[in-house]
């Protein structure tokens, strides 16, 4: 990370400990400003509508959201800003948004580490998975779910039919270390660049593709402006949803236990929902008349084996990996 960014942690860090003063928890209900850059319908802004309807469910209307998407409140990393320094109640950024402030969900930045659907809903549940909500707490923030936000392939302006036709295409990733490195690795000139300025650069040639899900290459409509689809499947990315630890203590406790509870069944919900959207997804983009290609993986492995021990540097990082890889 850059010398500004550790020094705007720092700097958050300064401000949440100054607000930890004690404060009595409120009695009465609240709506919490909940922010993601999802397009309305997309899988996380459904994930918190169902959210929204568990607490008000659960607490006979006391606690609820009000639900800002597609980036209204910001992109994703002043998204988590605001959620440290309170002007935003809970997010959902993608956890590699989230490494920048919590720097142990890099774990999940892995390429290839999550085989499938089916393995992340069993991840999810796991240990690692709740030692990262642990050291997300130790810095500021309640996590209260795990979001899919899908498998992550390439949208370009040209045909990639393998690794070789990445050499020196600008690739937008995300604001991330290790999404930079990894498309440096698959031979490609990594881009990053923030997600609200995605399709304006597609399609005036600013970057020649990007690495996305089919969630969000329809709901954007990228189509428009990337033809061309990958099935490369590098990334299973996923979205924690995360609260400032000092609104979740400014509450009752009984608003607290529904807040966990209802972000639980959320993420339950949102994942299974994307597995479930997925092939109506693919449908729509073969609707469109873009070519899908689908390239020979192993090159991609071979490529980006090295990072892991690159970026997984501590022994508690190794241990969360072997972790995860171990379940079944």
């Amino acid at each position: 990370m850059s010398g500004g960014g550790r020094i705007r942690r720092r700097a958050l860090g300064a401000g949440l400990a100054a607000a930890w003063v004690a404060r009595p928890a409120l009695a009465q209900g609240a709506v919490l400003r909940a922010a993601h850059t999802n397009a309305i319908g997309e899988v996380q802004d459904e994930g918190l509508r169902f959210m929204d309807k568990r607490l008000r469910e659960i607490t006979a209307g006391r606690l609820g959201l009000q639900i800002f998407p597609n980036g209204q409140l910001g992109n994703e990393l002043p998204m988590i800003e605001g959620v440290a320094l309170g002007t935003i109640d809970l997010a959902v950024p993608s956890h590699a948004a989230f490494a920048n402030f919590v720097k142990e969900y890099q774990l999940l930045d892995m390429p290839f580490l999550i085989r499938d659907y089916a393995h992340l809903a069993k991840v999810a549940g796991s240990p690692a998975i709740a030692q990262l909500a642990q050291a997300a707490q130790g810095r500021g923030f309640r996590v209260l779910g795990l979001y899919s936000s899908g498998v992550r392939h390439l949208m370009t302006r040209g045909p990639v039919n393998g690794m070789e036709d990445l050499k020196g295409r600008k690739i937008r990733t995300q604001q991330n270390p290790v999404h930079v490195a990894a498309f440096n690795a698959f031979g490609a000139n990594a881009t990053p660049l923030a997600y609200g300025e995605l399709y304006s650069a597609l399609q005036v040639g600013v970057v020649d593709g990007a690495e996305a899900a089919y969630t969000n290459y329809v709901a954007q409509k990228f189509y428009e402006v990337a033809k061309h689809w990958t099935t490369v499947g590098w990334l299973s990315l996923t979205a924690p949803v995360v609260l400032s630890e000092r609104k979740y203590q400014s509450l009752a406790p009984e608003l607290r236990n529904a807040l966990v509870q209802a972000g639980e069944e959320s993420a339950v919900f949102e994942r299974q929902f994307v597995v479930d959207s997925e092939a109506k997804l693919i449908e729509q983009v073969k609707a469109q008349g873009v070519t899908i290609l689908e390239p020979e993986k192993a090159p991609f492995l071979q490529a980006a084996r090295p990072l892991y021990d690159r970026f997984l540097t501590s022994a508690a990082d190794k241990a969360r990996l072997q972790s995860i890889q171990e379940v079944a």
